[in-house]
């Protein structure tokens, strides 16, 4: 194992923990340990796998202040915000531990012939997990998996590494040796170690569109199964007869979350050109009510963005858009005390399409707004682009947001709403947004190879 490398508070900049450095030959011996240990796993009944879930829910429940402590120390998040991920990732593996499936399926007998489909767990998997939600999106991943009898060794972000780190050592008391493992580390050598390895079955992975291609390239040579959720660029769109101050409560309760820092949140605005003041209006009021500060501190509505990096590309995208017409209507760095890296909820208006702050997932603390004129075309025009995550339509008349809903190639469309997702329903990206599905049935089945078993009677074919 290489030395450790330091992890620090996005708000304070100060240093919160340390985390092993590991090689690929740690990610080898790691891998290894998880084939040996998911054959001993994926043998036992779904009864025990069950009972094993409900045992590590309670577990995290039980530890929900403490883990959500160390992810707000490290992810800057609101420490509300920070056990909330803790909370649902309870209630996914509690969700998993009680849902029924049949590990063998029986089709309809034909000509003398019985057809039975049987489901067996993958083998060992990878999750590639990013700082945005380390817990949240690992345990979506983890819970299915180890219900289907899959052995999991957990990678995180390499600035988010001490939360994971937590949740594994909590989970191990509760599991067999080995069948959960975390592995930690700075720059790509993990990564590809684990999407290259012959022993890794399934990488499951959450993050940008460009890492993701690049990892479905790496794990080409050994044919793994992959699930790719990735980027967004998630449109609001607002109809001619939306309530402006729902829309814009609404919007804002998506946009900024996170610090704006969330996939399947609203990124951009469309709104009618009559309606585009108030709207403009009515969300740079509410954006003023949040209070930047530390995660832990209890008044903190909003942290800072995760690295000096992230905040310096949206502050150049907003730079770019007003040289090119667009209006800061708020935002900026505040002055809030503290040295990380803080950016005030930015609303622009005046956008349009071809400004990169339009065109591009920014993933931070800024809101374009943009005026259209004609529905049809401007959905014609995002249904050419590459981004097909999520989408939402604000109005209320339903049967229209519900035709509109219709047109949208996205993996989700919300309907007064944003950013909302439930545990028995899929989600996921079309087109450059991913590949494969999280969540419900369909996340049980990434984990899970078919096989046909195909019976005749012993008798002579006459």
């Amino acid at each position: 194992m290489r030395s450790a490398y330091e992890v620090f508070d996005p708000a304070t900049r100060e240093i919160v923990g340390h985390a092993p450095d590991a090689s690929p030959a740690d990610v080898d011996a790691v891998v290894r340990r998880a084939d040996a240990a998911r054959r001993h796993w994926g043998s036992l009944t779904s009864g025990d796998r069950r009972a094993a879930l409900r045992a590590c829910a309670a577990a995290v429940r039980q530890a929900e202040q403490r883990l959500g402590r160390i992810l707000s120390l490290e992810q800057g998040k609101p420490l509300a915000e920070a056990v909330a991920e803790f909370q649902v990732g309870a209630g996914l593996l509690e969700y998993y531990a009680a849902l029924e499936w049949d590990d063998v399926e029986r089709l309809p007998d034909r000509q003398g012939r019985s057809i039975e489909i049987h489901h067996a767990p993958v083998g060992v998997v990878a999750t590639i997990t990013p700082w945005n939600f380390p817990i949240s999106l690992l345990l979506v991943k983890l819970a299915p998996a180890l219900l289907a009898g899959c052995a999991v060794v957990a990678k995180p972000s390499e600035s988010t590494p001490l939360s994971t780190m937590a949740l594994v050592e909590l989970l191990a008391d509760f599991l067999p040796a080995d069948v959960v493992q975390c592995v930690t580390g700075r720059g790509k050598d993990v990564n590809v170690a684990l999407s290259e390895h012959s022993g890794v079955r399934k990488l499951s992975f959450t993050g940008s569109t460009g890492v993701g291609t690049a990892i479905a390239a790496q794990a080409a040579a050994t044919v793994k199964r992959l699930t790719l959720e990735l980027g967004g660029n998630d449109p609001a769109i607002v109809l001619d007869d939306a309530d402006v101050a729902v829309a814009a409560a609404g919007i804002v309760g998506s946009a900024f979350r996170n610090a704006g820092q969330v996939c399947m949140a609203v990124k951009r605005v469309y709104v009618p050109a009559a309606l585009e003041p108030a709207l403009v209006e009515a969300v740079a009021a509410a954006v003023q009510r949040h209070v930047l500060g530390h995660g832990v501190d209890p008044g903190t509505t909003m942290g800072p963005m995760h690295t000096e990096a992230q905040r310096a590309k949206v502050l150049d995208l907003v730079a770019r858009a007003q040289r090119d017409g667009a209006r800061v209507v708020s935002g900026g760095v505040p002055a809030c005390g503290l040295p990380g890296w803080f950016l005030a909820p930015t609303v622009v208006s005046g956008a349009k399409p071809g400004m990169d702050l339009v065109d591009e997932e920014q993933f931070g603390n800024a809101l374009p707004v943009v005026a259209y004129s004609d529905l049809e075309s401007l959905v014609e025009s995002l249904n050419t682009e590459a981004y097909g995550l999520g989408a939402s339509v604000w109005s209320p008349d339903l049967d229209r947001a519900r035709a509109v809903a219709g047109t949208l190639e996205v993996g989700t469309v919300w309907i007064n709403q944003h950013t909302v997702v439930e545990p028995d329903a899929p989600f996921g990206g079309w087109k450059s947004s991913g590949l494969g599905r999280e969540r419900g049935r369909w996340g049980l089945d990434e984990y899970l190879e078919p096989r046909t078993v195909n019976v005749r009677s012993h008798t002579v074919i006459r």
